[in-house]
């Protein structure tokens, strides 16, 4: 029997986020900037208004063991009347999938986000990866077909001067 809890890293405990960060950033071949996530995450841990970490600790046999993470960062819509949260990162190691673990806790996550005050969760997902479309579908997420998530890296360096005054 396992016992599945979400546990808010500390300053103290940041280092294995980091770890599990690195390890996703591997798994999904995304390119790696160890100092901006290192800042990044130290950014959200000390300024809970941006969104909430979470390391997901496994009680197995009296012995307690961290087998992932997630990441929600806070945005606002006016089209689900106020906060929402978006789920940047949800990462399980490997030996640790398939287990039922993301089942059991997608009632946790809500639960917390709705104590959040979120009136909605959005996640992107790759358009490749079936297994996680599937499971997230299961748990009520729903394909927005007509959207297309689109980003622009911005880059304070290559900001004109002149627009700020």
């Amino acid at each position: 029997m396992m016992n599945i809890t979400l546990v808010a890293p500390s300053l103290s405990s940041v280092d294995m986020l980091l770890d599990l960060v690195e390890e996703l950033f591997e798994y999904e071949v995304l390119p790696q900037k160890i100092e901006q996530t290192n800042q990044a995450i130290h950014q959200l841990i000390s300024n809970p208004e941006l969104g909430q970490a979470w390391l997901i600790e496994i009680e197995q046999d009296g012995e307690k063991l961290i087998a992932g993470h997630i990441i929600i960062s806070y945005s606002f819509s006016l089209e689900h009347g106020g906060r929402i949260g978006l789920i940047d990162q949800f990462y399980l190691k490997p030996e640790w999938r398939q287990q039922g673990i993301g089942t059991d806790l997608m009632p946790q996550i809500e639960y917390h986000v709705t104590q959040a005050g979120l009136h909605a969760l959005s996640l992107e997902v790759n358009i490749g990866n079936a297994a996680a479309r599937s499971f997230y579908e299961k748990h009520g997420f729903v394909p927005r077909r007509q959207f297309c998530m689109m980003t622009k890296v911005i880059k304070p360096e290559e900001m004109p001067l002149n627009i700020a005054s």
